[in-house]
């Protein structure tokens, strides 16, 4: 990745990079980590598109860690149109940009031990969300409703459905045979 870093002063506001870049949106800059929206600084490049300076409105506060990189995006930049011969300086700048923001994603510089926290975390709130809803689909609170359900209506079926399973009359005798068919 193409990243040039500096410590600020709390007086210098230009600061110089020196690494191949297309169009100014490329350049970004961290301070202290935190990105900044590109209207908080100006892009001047060099005329070949190699290196240029960072300007800031104002000068960053003193001992703030400032970061300079190149981030292609992957937009079309050239249409190709079917019936037009193709300039070969067009396919190369094309090739060209296509290299450059392969190499930028492939120099994401990834700390593993920290991604394997990160993973190792989501994985235990992962186990802890699926204990807690086995917990509730088992014996815990399923098991519960459904005994209080056959509770409720062990003592009102009775009362209501009779033998012949009208429930239009109150059932005579309140036991089991008093269901009637269903």
């Amino acid at each position: 990745m193409y990243k040039t870093s500096y410590t600020s002063d709390g007086v210098t506001t230009e600061y110089l990079f020196s690494f191949p870049f297309f169009q100014n949106a490329d350049i970004k800059v961290c301070i202290n980590n935190e990105l900044l929206d590109d209207t908080q600084y100006n892009v001047n490049p060099n005329n070949d598109f190699v290196g240029g300076t960072i300007v800031f409105g104002s000068a960053p506060q003193s001992g703030k860690t400032i970061d300079i990189f190149r981030r292609v995006s992957l937009d079309r930049v050239i249409d190709y149109q079917p019936t037009l011969k193709i300039d070969p300086e067009d396919l190369n700048s094309d090739f060209n940009f296509l290299l450059a923001a392969l190499k930028d994603m492939n120099s994401i510089d990834i700390d593993l031990s920290e991604w394997a926290d990160i993973h190792d975390a989501v994985l235990n709130q992962i186990d802890y969300v699926m204990q807690t809803i086995e917990d509730k689909m088992s014996g815990g609170a399923v098991l519960g409703l459904y005994n209080n359900l056959l509770s409720v209506l062990d003592g009102a079926l009775p009362k209501l459905i009779n033998d012949y399973g009208s429930i239009t009359e109150e059932a005579q005798h309140e036991n089991n045979d008093d269901y009637g068919s269903l």
